[in-house]
């Protein structure tokens, strides 16, 4: 996937960098980058949508967004392959994933993501675009 890169300077753990034109195409960008260090999320058939709606202040919103996301897919095994942000205020964002279960039998495994840090959390402009680095407990 070429919408994001991995940070390679971490010792145990592993990063991703995102950039976006708008603050709420980088939120999408991440959470989806997330679930692609987690399967390979072509692979996953859009057959339901989840809202999610996470309050607070930047930059741990963006951190506790990815969070509540794993947390569905570690209780229900979702993967996201879609997201549409539908609202994003100064406290809080709302965000609709679109995807699927993940079937370990179909989907190729990759990392098993527990958390998103706030260990050298970034979100911020710089220039023309909205840079992002989350790093991942895995």
């Amino acid at each position: 996937m070429s919408f994001y890169e991995l940070i390679e300077d971490i010792t145990a753990d592993t990063g991703i960098r995102v950039r976006a034109k708008s603050l709420e195409e980088l939120f999408c960008k991440a959470i989806l980058a997330t679930f692609n260090e987690i399967t390979d999320i072509e692979s996953v058939q859009p057959s339901k949508k989840v809202e999610l709606e996470v309050f607070g202040e930047l930059p741990y919103l963006l951190a506790d967004t990815i969070n509540k996301a794993l947390v569905l897919h570690e209780k229900e095994k979702f993967v996201a392959s879609g997201c549409d942000l539908v609202e994003l205020k100064e406290n809080g964002v709302r965000v609709i994933l679109s995807g699927g279960d993940y079937d370990p039998s179909f989907h190729p495994s990759k990392l098993v993501i527990k958390a998103a840090t706030y260990h050298r959390l970034r979100v911020e402009k710089v220039g023309e675009e909205f840079l992002a680095e989350v790093i991942f407990d895995i």
